[in-house]
Parts: structure tokens; C-alpha cells; sequence
């Protein structure tokens, strides 16, 4: 390629894609460079992303100010990317935060509740009662207390989004390179970026949006501590659909878990099996970090966090009698 790019955005996930949306918006050359999600995992010895699912939680009601400012952004433009692109990726069903006891100043809920007042978001808090009242089906603690967010508030589809955002950028003038970056040099004034097929790409600046795998191509590396982090899908029939049909997206802060600080779930949701599912998610109290690429790749090979698993299903059949 002897294009000689103003700047190659080296990752294709949420991170990059709206990176090279923004910047080809400015007239730059763009390469966004990044490989498809694999057809079959098993057999895929490349790298992965962490936009392969059908269902992230988007909220302003956040403990960090930071995070909740972050959200009311990208949920003000969500609408644009969805006209522009003409793919639709955000579902507003709300989102509920629940602490099992928020007596304490300090609680996860109260933190929320002062960035969600601070920000202006559309929300209000739910005592004991109101809670049991507005969702009769999820058990909770008998003191929880919770944080109901409508508005725009619920939950978007990553790999809808990040088509959405690649679709815009390439009708911006950006270059879709659908490769793995494997080296990244600087010679002569530019980065050289050589692919896994072995072809090079010229740019005179590179962002690196590849999350977790940004060490397996730096020389210099960076203080990174990537999370190997396991998820439950429970497929759910006809009748439970109808039944859990407004369902919000939930984080709930648990009490004395021996193996999970927090949850979160995303309601029923169709994926690319066709079948439909309630997805849950949790924080180990103990985290499992990998660094090289053998650990990836066994991670993602795998069947998942067996200890992991078993927790998230016995939080998931007491949440959902």
C-alpha cells in the first residue's frame, strides 16, 4: 500500500471505530485497521475483541463522575450515529442500580444518586417498597434500595454500534483495513505498521485502540492488567419474554458474595443463534489477570471460568425465581 496515511487507527472495536469516525469527519487519512470477528472461535488463533456481544449497559447514574459524564455524552449521540449510519444499536429500557444497604455514606447507591443529581439525570430513588412494587418479579435483599433511570438510559449492541461507526467513517473517505496489526516501527519521521498477512502500512501518527492487546505489539510495554472475565447467557422461552418484557438492565451491588462484589444483566435479547437471552455478568473479589498471548487465546478457546459460571448462575436463579 503505498498510501501514506495522516494517522492509522490500529483496533476496530467501539474505542477505534469512534475514533475513526471522529477523525475522518476532519478531512485526515485514515486507515482503520482491525480483522473481522472470527467465524469460529475454536479455530481462530488471532486476536479477539470485547464488542462481540449483543447487550452493554449505557447509564448516567454512576458512583464515578467521570464514568457518568462520560455516558450522558455518548447517549446524546447515539441518535446521530443511528441516522447517519442508518443502523439501529440503542434500546432505552432503562436501567436499575440496587445496594443491599445503602446506610452508608459511602454506599455505591448514594455515590450514584449525587453524580445522577449532579448531572441532571432523569431519575429517581426507589425505597424497599417501591422497588418490590415497580419489578415484583427480581429478588432482592429485604433493605435494598435502588436508583430507577429511564430517559435514554438501557442498553446498546456493540457490534452494531461498531458497524454504525465504521459504516459513517468509510462514507467519510476513512480506508477499512480488515487485518491484525502485528509490529509497529517508526522510520524516517513515519510508523510503519506491518499486518498479519505481512503486508505494511505507512502513517505519519498511530492511535492504539487495542485495548488488552496493545502489549503484543509495543516494544515499550504499558502497565496493563487485562481481566479474563467469564458472562452466563440463560436462554429464555416465549412466555418468559412476555413476562420479563420490560425488564430494565440492572446492577446490583451484593453483600457478603464469597465470590462476586457486584452483577450486572442485560434483559432478553436476541443473538446471532436466534435464540434469545438474559445475559449476566458479574466483578470477581478476586480477579483473574492474563498477559501473554497464550493466555488469550486459552481464554477465549475455553468454555469459560467454571468457578466464575457457577457463582453468576446461583445469583442469576435467585435474582430471577
Amino acid at each position: 500500500m503505498n498510501t501514506t496515511f495522516d494517522i492509522a487507527v490500529i483496533g476496530n472495536g467501539m474505542i477505534g471505530a469512534a475514533a475513526s469516525r471522529y477523525l475522518s469527519a476532519s478531512a485526515l487519512r485514515v486507515a482503520a485497521i482491525g480483522p473481522s470477528e472470527p467465524d469460529n472461535w475454536q479455530t481462530h488463533n488471532g486476536v479477539f475483541a470485547s464488542h462481540y456481544d449483543q447487550g452493554r449497559i449505557t447509564r448516567i447514574t454512576d458512583p464515578d463522575l467521570v464514568w457518568g459524564l462520560l455516558g450522558k455524552r455518548s447517549i446524546a449521540s447515539y441518535a446521530e450515529i443511528e441516522e447517519k449510519s442508518g443502523i439501529r444499536f440503542h434500546y432505552p429500557v432503562g436501567q436499575l442500580r440496587v445496594s443491599p444497604d445503602s446506610s452508608a455514606a459511602v454506599d455505591s447507591l448514594n455515590k450514584a444518586d449525587a453524580v445522577g443529581r449532579q448531572l441532571a439525570a432523569p431519575y429517581v430513588r426507589l425505597d424497599r417498597n417501591q422497588l418490590r412494587q415497580r419489578f415484583p418479579y427480581l429478588h432482592f435483599a429485604e433493605k435494598a434500595e435502588a436508583l430507577w433511570e429511564e430517559g435514554n438510559a438501557g442498553f446498546i449492541n456493540p457490534r452494531l454500534l461498531v458497524q454504525a461507526q465504521l459504516a459513517i467513517a468509510e462514507k467519510q473517505g476513512a480506508t477499512l483495513i480488515r487485518q491484525e496489526a502485528v509490529r509497529v516501527q517508526r522510520k524516517n519521521g513515519a510508523s510503519i505498521i506491518t499486518t498479519q498477512d505481512g503486508k505494511t502500512i505507512r502513517a505519519a501518527k498511530v492511535l492504539l485502540a487495542n485495548g488488552a492487546y496493545a502489549n503484543h505489539i509495543l516494544e515499550r510495554k504499558l502497565d496493563l492488567r487485562p481481566k479474563a472475565v467469564s458472562v452466563v447467557l440463560a436462554e429464555v422461552g416465549e412466555a418468559e419474554q412476555k413476562r420479563l418484557q420490560d425488564l430494565p438492565t440492572l446492577i446490583w451491588r451484593l453483600e457478603n458474595h464469597p465470590v462476586l462484589a457486584s452483577i450486572y444483566s442485560v434483559p432478553p435479547t436476541a443473538y446471532p443463534d436466534g435464540r434469545v437471552y438474559f445475559k449476566i455478568g458479574g466483578t470477581l473479589r478476586t480477579p483473574v489477570y492474563i498477559h501473554k498471548p497464550e493466555e488469550f487465546l486459552a481464554h477465549f478457546h475455553s468454555p469459560g471460568n467454571a468457578h466464575e459460571i457457577a457463582a453468576l448462575s446461583e445469583v442469576l436463579l435467585d435474582l430471577l425465581p
